[in-house]
């Protein structure tokens, strides 16, 4: 499902991928200590936002692969519809909402924060004697 065009491979593989909606679901489960019927309902809402947008996908590339489309993940190959979207690409707005389903950032730099990185020459370091040849 790696190359632009394996969007549309969600049709073949979609019964396969449960176990990536069991992985996520447990992990929610097990990430924080907080109280069992919140661990529950939150392993619950995981589940099912994940079989959404699994189940979303496979109908919007069924719904291409019926009237001869193609499905990619970004534009990277020819017209294939695209299933994934920035945030604030304006093209999403012409699109049905259950693209809005497929916003994904593209950068780490959109997801992690910023830090402060401080570098330290070797001119600004006093170097003792004894390391001195």
């Amino acid at each position: 499902m790696t190359p632009p065009l394996g969007a549309t491979e969600i049709l073949n593989e979609r019964a396969a991928l449960d176990f990536v909606v069991d992985c996520l679901a447990a992990r929610a489960h097990s990430h924080a200590e907080m109280p069992p019927g919140e661990a529950d309902a939150l392993r619950d809402r995981v589940r099912d936002r994940a079989l959404d947008l699994f189940d979303e996908w496979s109908r919007i590339a069924m719904q291409l692969n019926n009237v001869g489309g193609k499905l990619q993940y970004q534009y990277e190959t020819g017209a294939a519809q695209r299933l994934l979207y920035e945030f604030l690409n304006p093209e999403l707005k012409r699109q049905p909402p259950r693209f809005k389903k497929f916003r994904a950032n593209r950068s780490m730099r959109d997801v992690e924060p910023s830090v402060n990185l401080w570098l330290r020459t070797l001119d600004n370091v006093e170097i003792e004697e004894e390391d001195q040849p």
